[in-house]
């Protein structure tokens, strides 16, 4: 493989790099547009939260009943062709559907099935987009471009939001969803300018769905057991990404509630934390070549969590920015490490299939504590679980550095 080879400086990698960065930039952008747009519809059309919070369990449920198997389909076939397909063919209808119906008052359960079918997609295109990614960007070039990757979606957590609240200023959701539909066809349009690095491995041999997922599992228990130390430092990371997202879904509420603040504070906060990561991304890919992995993935991943138990523990505005900014710079660079030593520990032509294994338990994990976090912050304070989450975090994180340390 040629691409493989290339290196950092040569001019079609530069071109190639540039291509699906802009991708990954702009569809971000409407992504972030997409969930203040659709958040504020749901609020808007049942003034419930419990409505709201179903927004963050939809997607996770599909991921649970395709991610057990969806890596086996994934695996199998052309990743560029897949992802083209997914976009072009699956997302955009569905989106269009979505803004279609808007103007005859959808109910509820038309807007969870849209998002549903949409988590499908995602979890489709998740799994095609990390092996293409790996074989398209060479190993030399590969920390750089995750710190380029995570530099855009960030200054779309940034960006996105904002552009949405400037666009719905007259209450309108559609322009909004319209332009991340766009984005999204632009991203599918991307791809075809990126060449294919792999076909796949086509149609298995052996007769019987069930026979094939159930192998397929077999083969990555087996890469996770010869991988062991990469299998406890997945599962850490995990637990940490399971325990953020429970503290994320009170961030509300403790601002309000523990922090006082109102609406402009809360969402200054959210800046500050969006710039953070955006800062954090930028550092990495000035020093993707001098930042070893092995510090990246384990002392970056304790510091990002001592910004979440800063912020859990601040009572004013500016010790809780500060603990945003320092959860977002180690943050991203942490998430650009894991993301490297990921791609330099699965094979690219077994990523989807190690996905059928591990995505299932994480999303039950998240579901669970989702739950358990509403009811433990109406029974004990939403002060309390965000402290005992962000000390779960580090104690995870500890661990991570010692496993690091002794491997």
């Amino acid at each position: 493989m040629p691409l493989i080879r290339m290196d950092e400086k040569h001019p079609p990698l530069r071109r190639f790099i540039i291509i699906l960065g802009s991708g990954v930039g702009v569809s971000s952008i409407g992504d972030f547009m997409y969930l203040v747009a659709i958040n504020i519809l749901v609020i808007d059309t049942t003034h419930s939260a419990a409505a709201v919070a179903g927004l963050w369990a939809v997607s996770r449920i599909a991921a649970l009943l395709v991610g057990p198997w969806a890596g086996s389909v994934t695996d199998r076939l052309s990743k560029r062709r897949l992802l083209i397909l997914i976009e072009l063919i699956l997302i955009e209808p569905i989106r269009a559907a979505l803004i279609a119906s808007l103007p005859f008052a959808p109910t509820l359960a038309w807007i969870y099935v849209i998002l549903f079918c949409l988590g499908i997609c995602g979890t489709f295109f998740g799994n095609a987009f990390l092996p293409y990614q790996t074989r398209l960007i060479p190993d030399v070039a590969r920390k750089r471009f995750n710190a380029l990757t995570s530099t855009l979606r960030y200054s779309a957590f940034v960006t996105g939001p904002a552009l949405a609240g400037l666009l719905m200023i007259r209450g309108n959701p559609v322009l909004p969803l319209e332009i991340d539909a766009v984005s999204f066809l632009l991203s599918a349009l991307s791809f075809l300018l990126l060449p294919r690095v792999e076909e796949g491995s086509g149609a298995p041999k052996r007769s019987g769905v069930w026979r094939v997922v159930v192998a397929d599992w077999r083969e990555a228990f087996a890469i996770l057991r010869a991988n062991r130390r990469f299998f406890i430092l997945f599962a850490l990371n995990a637990a940490i990404g399971v325990f953020a997202l429970t503290a994320d879904t009170q961030e509300v509420v403790f601002a309000r509630q523990a922090l006082h603040l109102g609406q402009l504070g809360y969402s200054m906060l959210v800046e500050f934390a969006g710039v953070g990561f955006v800062a954090g991304s930028l550092i990495m890919m000035i020093l993707s070549k001098r930042a070893k992995l092995s510090w990246l993935i384990s002392s970056g991943r304790l510091l990002h969590v001592a910004g979440y138990l800063l912020f859990a523990l601040a009572h004013s505005f500016w010790l809780a920015a500060f603990g945003l900014i320092v959860l977002g710079i180690f943050g991203s660079a942490a998430s650009v490490g894991f993301t490297t030593y990921t791609q330099a520990m699965i094979p690219t032509s077994h990523m989807g299939r190690v996905n059928n294994v591990m995505t299932p338990p994480l999303q039950v994990m998240n579901l669970l504590f989702i739950l358990l976090g509403g009811a433990a912050a109406t029974a004990f304070g939403v002060r309390s679980v965000m402290v005992c989450m962000a000390l779960l975090m580090v104690a995870a994180a500890s661990v991570m550095v010692g496993v690091t340390r002794n491997g």
